[in-house]
């Protein structure tokens, strides 16, 4: 099978999505965007729903080993803990139409919510568990909260936010700004 046929693929699905829709997005655009035979995509991707989910692996991957070594730079968890939140804002705001895909597109397959097992998602959030795990462990964070709780707390608060600016036509803030503001809050309520 030809590589380039099926980066070709996840790239055309990328936009499609982001501009269509998961939904409405269909298999013969993509594959006409891409320059390839519909019947191509199926010898790469055995659905939509697969194309979404490989999507979000191939694009997850590198970002986690990004995001492992900058957090590695860092001293304290506490800037452990923003350097991930500010990282996050900039992929977003670098890339909005993969962020689009990542934060509304995905969430509209079945598939993905009902039987996605992978563990690509729980890895990028285990790097704010362990950080706070790390910063209870050295006395500067609350203990009674568990770190599961704690990096889905700052997942979803960045997402959300995120999801927002991505969403909004005008881009009435800089999502910077938001990272700076996400940051300190969380900071300051995981103080112990």
């Amino acid at each position: 099978m030809d590589a380039t046929k099926r980066e070709r693929l996840l790239k055309a699905a990328i936009r499609m999505f982001a501009r269509d829709g998961f939904f409405k997005a269909k298999v013969e655009d993509i594959a006409k965007v891409a320059g390839v035979a519909t019947g191509t995509t199926y010898l790469y991707f055995k659905n939509k729903d697969d194309l979404l989910i490989s999507i979000f692996e191939e694009e997850m991957t590198p970002l986690i080993e990004s995001m492992k070594a900058e957090l590695a730079k860092q001293t304290s968890p506490q800037e452990k803990i923003v350097t991930f939140i500010k990282r996050h804002c900039q992929v977003v705001e670098k890339n909005p139409d993969l962020a689009l895909l990542l934060e509304v597109e995905l969430r509209q397959s079945n598939k993905f919510l009902h039987e996605y097992k992978g563990t690509t998602f729980k890895e990028y959030l285990d790097l704010l568990g362990d950080a706070f795990a790390e910063g209870q462990k050295a006395g500067i964070f609350r203990e009674g909260v568990h770190p599961s709780i704690f990096k889905q707390l700052v997942f979803g608060a960045v997402d959300q936010i995120s999801a927002n600016w991505t969403l909004s036509k005008t881009k009435k803030f800089k999502l910077s700004n938001a990272a700076e503001q996400i940051s300190q809050v969380v900071l300051d309520g995981a103080k112990k």
